[in-house]
């Protein structure tokens, strides 16, 4: 669990205390484990088998040695969809019900939890954090509700756009990644007008001053860059806005402070923008809230560390300080 204290300790061993039917869902992991553990052994040892037969009559076997390994592989497909799939699946279900559901509701009470879905594309266009047509997409546990008087919402998203090349061969469909992680949504509680940016600075990274002003000459499709005051910010960021007056009264030296908290806390590749009143943070990152059967529902760290996912989460919009609303609406 992070540093930044968005729960106390009581809070939180009252949350994992009250999750329902934990005994159950424990049962539900170990038959799980037992039948994967049963299924490796039985696909091992005719794999096993069927190399021995096939070396034996490698001469003689032929087509029909092919066959039968086709035979064989769909077997054990099968015999894992029918054997493990079903014990599976109600664990996730389950999961998802009792844990995710009850932590989303105990820290956010009144909130919509649905696993199969996502943010949809026109919120994600009307950040303008990633301008590249999307061809392709998919997503996962969406999340929306209040936390501290702020609206919020998030989901994993995974967005892709292709690339189709000619070759002698025939066309070729490529597709490439925009942008994979977690896509989030908070009402900024502050009125603005113009529309910023921030990025990440990679051209001053790796190329110092000179990648800076090669950003500036270029230019980008939202705005003009802004300079900011604090430097450790400005070696990580950069920024990019319609209003460079107002961007300056948005992202001010604390708030540019905590934005380079957040980058320090995930470890992950961040990126924000300030449009039509609300604030859009996208973090590059796997999935959240993903059932790991190898740890024990008993243990008292796997429930904090299904936790993590959503209180770092909520922490990103602790650090902007929307939940204390200094930024309050006329």
């Amino acid at each position: 669990m992070s540093d930044y204290n968005i729960l106390s300790e009581e809070k939180i061993n009252s949350i994992c205390g009250s999750i329902p039917d934990i005994g159950e869902m424990e049962n539900l992991r170990l038959k799980v484990r037992k039948r994967r553990k049963t299924f490796i052994l039985i696909s091992v040892a005719t794999i096993i088998v069927m190399a021995v037969i096939f070396i034996a009559l490698q001469q003689s076997a032929g087509n029909v040695a092919v066959i039968a390994a086709v035979v064989v592989l769909l077997g054990l497909t099968i015999f894992y969809f029918a054997y493990i799939s079903p014990p599976l699946n109600k664990l996730k279900s389950r999961f998802n019900q009792n844990i995710i559901a009850h932590y989303i509701q105990s820290i956010m009470p009144g909130a919509q939890y649905e696993p199969a879905e996502y943010h949809s594309l026109q919120i994600y266009y009307e950040s303008l954090l990633f301008m590249i047509d999307v061809d392709r997409h998919s997503g996962a546990n969406y999340v929306h509700g209040v936390f501290d008087k702020t609206d919020v919402s998030f989901s994993y998203m995974h967005t892709e756009y292709k690339q189709v090349s000619h070759t002698k061969n025939g066309t070729k469909t490529t597709w490439h990644t925009i942008f994979r992680g977690i896509f989030l949504c908070a009402d900024s509680n502050k009125r603005f007008a113009g529309k910023t940016l921030v990025l990440p600075d990679t051209a001053e990274k790796y190329l110092g001053g000179f990648g800076k002003w090669l950003q500036k000459k270029a230019g980008n499709t939202v705005g003009e860059m802004v300079y900011m005051e604090d430097v450790r910010f400005e070696k990580e960021f950069v920024v990019y806005s319609t209003d460079p007056v107002e961007a300056r009264y948005l992202i001010t030296p604390k708030i540019q402070e905590q934005i380079v908290n957040m980058k320090k806390l995930l470890k992950k590749d961040l990126r924000l923008s300030f449009v039509n009143n609300n604030v859009f943070i996208a973090v590059s990152r796997d999935n959240i809230f993903q059932l790991n059967t190898a740890l024990s529902f008993t243990d008292n760290k796997t429930l904090r560390y299904y936790m993590n996912d959503i209180v770092e989460l909520l922490i990103l919009i602790h650090l902007l300080d929307l939940n204390i609303r200094i930024w309050g609406k006329e």
